[in-house]
């Protein structure tokens, strides 16, 4: 773990203008599903600090309640009483209305924290709907740096979130949590 930590440091101190990749500044972080609390924990309680003391902006997007809240009360009784006659149409109209939401949202994080690193966690809470690459595909231009929170692996060079084919086409860097 520790490498990926000190990996994660080394590319949240850059500047966004000097990042990485030159197509895309965001980061899977990349780690078995079982340690989503001990990454979280890591990223909390050495991370954010460090970066804060050392005046690196970091901001946290925590994706546990999102649906919640980018949803109205009428959208959600709506999309309740669609699931009982169609679960599979109500999965794939609630996707659709999710990424352009969760779009909207690091969009609206960019414009009030520039220059930022942005760590999203709680990414699990949003499976099987969104699809990070295809959100993060939208996103190249944002003038911020996105550490997507990614519990999975890669097998055969193609992620697996949540251990299943993600078919996401990522430009990210990958920093991997090794046991």
């Amino acid at each position: 773990m520790e490498d990926a930590l000190q990996a994660i440091l080394a590319s949240a101190r850059k500047p966004v203008r000097e990042a990485i990749v030159s197509t895309d500044t965001s980061f899977l972080l990349i780690y078995p599903p079982e340690q989503e609390l001990d990454v979280r924990a890591a990223l909390r309680e050495r991370c954010y600090p460090e970066l804060r003391t050392q005046g690196h902006p970091c901001e946290e997007l925590d994706l546990g309640g999102f649906l919640f809240s980018c949803f109205t009360q009428q959208e959600i009784s709506d999309l309740c009483e669609d699931e009982f006659r169609n679960y599979r149409f109500t999965r794939q109209g609630l996707a659709a209305r999710v990424e352009p939401r969760l779009a909207a949202r690091f969009r609206e994080l960019a414009h009030d924290h520039p220059g930022a690193n942005l760590f999203v966690v709680s990414t699990a809470s949003l499976f099987p709907l969104v699809r990070y690459g295809e959100v993060l595909r939208e996103l190249r231009d944002l003038p911020l740096r996105i550490f997507i929170a990614f519990p999975g692996e890669e097998r055969g060079g193609k992620p697996h979130f949540m251990n299943e084919p993600d078919g996401g086409n990522y430009l990210a860097t990958k920093i991997t949590f090794r046991p």
